[in-house]
């Protein structure tokens, strides 16, 4: 047969097997429009014609996996409607605003992962009759930072995929446009005569394709295109690319892992279309060959998708001023002297000493960093054997930022006087307080959190689009990242931390069970979304657990063992791990006793306590004549 008969590549015809339903506008002209921030997931499928099957007993299909990778902003429903509760149920504190703030703003994606995985349809199917990956794509990006100060930009990656004519091996060609500097002219002016000149600089960067794992030959050829890739090449397509950090895992196994991470040391400003960074932001397309045995009809397909994100608690810190510190001396002694005369009365000195910034250095911005008393030893006049006159030698009891105090205890009386002389002891006890002192400067820190949300999308059957199932939306793992000082001009090592953090946290969420939910739960009933309460609403510090209301009996009886004294806080504080089982509650019994405590479930009575604080209400609705202060 001539190879002229042999077809072009065809385009891949996808068709689309299943996709996020929840993300369809299902009604126009209305404002009930789903969520724009919010991950999404599609599957598209398309398997060759018989005279592409060049496998025997095995049938070769193709699969695009589309992931619309979003920052996470928490349900509105779930928001929106508790937000009135909230407002009611702490209607006197004004940081009620600030914490639904908190959970309402928008929180950028550090981090994706992936996962898909194809069985046959059939359950307790044998593993011969299991389908498998026999290649993807992309499988790997690295990425570099180039140690200039030429403000490289790559604008793009478009990638387009070629299927060989085997239809089971792929090949990709890249597109970038790499911008690094340059470009602009000069000129030069003169006057009387004298003096010119111009000059131009062209622009500096790469534009052009790039063949991935190709091989570079000096030898030249002549073809003809069209037969070449008659000869070569079976179908294409071209995949949408993030240009992010990625790793591909479990090539060969009817399971395929992809981990996506964003670009480190990179500068990116906040002023963004909405309220935070958008570190991972956009369309990631995956290609995967699917070889399945013959015999093997239909097959599910399930893309499970997992973002993290970052939560940050406000915190303030003191830091050194770099050359401020310097040093002071304090001395002081623990002196008894018996009254003269007078054998019936012991006389004790046990005042505690003080040594305060402010009575030495005011007005300076002085504060102690360390403190060390040393002692010489006491000493006693005519001791004759009797008791020790010391009760508690001199030592630093407390040290603060502005005192130091020193307690000690000594005495002295008939107890220790001499039978038959006319002499008496006495003590004297010294000691030395060697201080460090040096000026602070408060900087804005935060407690870091890291939370992942999932997303999962099942297709089985022939019903293309009835049977997407989305089996989970919502935060399913949460654990505080390590404190990690990035430098105030963010640069190589400060980001580089941060991006090492949120990989080795993402990575180990799977073997993490403390910190990993068996469900998903909404944002505000997160821990991370009790220790910003605690934070915002100082109130919850005073406020008696027996306040709570909207409880169901079932866990107000675990509360009998708790002492009357139990704040609000202090059980915010606790992990909802720790809830569970301090407490003995399930895992719903512990989500339910977070929001009553945080007031998400309250009622409000009327619309007074939504919209008014006490203040406000007393000045509009009070009794004529009343001020409200």
């Amino acid at each position: 047969m001539s190879t002229f008969n042999l077809r072009l590549p065809l385009d891949i015809p996808w068709s689309r097997r299943c996709v996020s339903d929840d993300m369809i506008d299902r009604r126009t002209g209305d404002s009930e429009a789903p969520y724009r921030w919010r991950s999404s997931l599609a599957i598209f499928d398309y398997e060759p014609p018989e005279e592409y099957q060049n496998y025997p007993g095995v049938i070769i299909s193709y699969l695009k996996v589309v992931c619309s990778i979003t920052g996470y902003q928490e349900n509105p429903t779930e928001i929106g409607l508790k937000r009135r509760g909230l407002l009611s149920s702490w209607r006197g504190s004004p940081g009620i605003t600030d914490y639904l703030n908190t959970l309402e703003k928008y929180y950028a994606c550090f981090g994706a992962v992936l996962e898909v995985s194809v069985v046959p349809q059939v359950n307790r199917a044998p593993l011969r009759q299991y389908p498998y990956f026999m290649d993807f794509e992309p499988k790997k990006r690295e990425l570099y930072q180039m140690a200039s100060e030429t403000n490289e930009r790559q604008s793009r990656s478009i990638e387009s995929l070629n299927l060989t004519k085997s239809a089971g091996t792929t090949q990709s060609l890249e597109t970038y446009d790499m911008d690094m500097g340059g470009g602009g002219f000069s000129a030069q002016g003169s006057f009387a005569g004298t003096g010119g000149g111009f000059s131009y600089t062209a622009p500096n960067g790469q534009w052009g394709t790039k063949r991935l794992n190709a091989d570079e030959t000096m030898s030249s050829r002549s073809t003809d295109a069209g037969q070449e890739k008659r000869e070569t090449f079976s179908f294409t397509t071209q995949l949408s690319q993030l240009y992010h950090q990625l790793d591909s895992y479990h090539l060969g196994t009817n399971r395929a892992l992809f981990f996506m991470l964003p670009r480190p040391n990179t500068l990116e400003t906040e002023h963004t279309f909405v309220n935070g960074l958008r570190n991972i932001e956009g369309i990631q397309e995956f290609f995967l060959v699917v070889a399945r045995p013959s015999d093997t009809e239909e097959f599910c397909i399930e893309a499970y998708l997992e973002t993290g994100h970052i939560g940050k608690v406000p915190r303030t810190r003191a830091r050194e001023i770099a050359g401020s510190e310097i040093h002071a001396s304090w001395s002081d002694s623990y002196n008894a002297k018996p009254k003269r005369d007078d054998d019936e009365t012991t006389v004790y000195d046990q005042a505690d000493r003080f040594w305060r910034v402010q009575d030495f250095y005011p007005g300076q911005g002085y504060t102690i960093k360390d403190a060390v008393l040393s002692t010489p030893g006491y000493r006693m006049r005519y001791n004759y054997d009797k008791p020790n006159l010391v009760d508690e030698h001199p030592h630093i009891s407390d040290r603060q930022g502005h005192f130091v105090k020193v307690s000690g205890k000594v005495h002295s009386g008939f107890a220790n006087h001499a039978v038959g002389a006319d002499r008496w002891e006495e003590i004297s006890y010294p000691f030395t307080v060697d201080i460090t002192l040096v000026k602070t400067e408060q900087v804005e820190k935060s407690t870091d959190t890291l939370f992942m949300t999932a997303r999962s999308l099942v297709c089985c059957g022939n019903d293309r689009l009835k049977d997407a199932v989305r089996e989970v939306d919502g935060v399913v793992y949460e654990r505080n990242l390590p404190n990690i000082t990035v430098i105030e001009r963010p640069g190589v090592k400060g980001a580089q931390s941060l991006h090492n953090a949120v990989q080795e946290g993402i990575r180990r969420s799977t073997i993490d069970p403390e910190h990993r939910l068996s469900r998903p739960v909404s944002l505000s009933q997160t821990d991370f979304a009790a220790k910003a309460f605690v934070h915002y609403v100082p109130e919850a510090q005073h406020a008696s657990i027996d306040s709570v209301t909207e409880l169901p009996a079932a866990v107000r009886r675990r509360f009998k063992d708790l002492r009357s004294s139990v704040t609000v806080a202090d059980l915010l504080d606790m992990p909802l791990t720790g809830l569970r089982e301090v407490l003995d509650l399930d895992e719903q019994q512990a989500l339910e006793l977070r929001s009553a405590l945080t007031g998400a479930n309250h009622t409000p009575q009327s619309a007074r306590e939504v919209w008014l604080s006490p203040t406000q209400e007393g000045r509009l609705f009070g009794p004529e004549g009343e001020q409200s202060s």
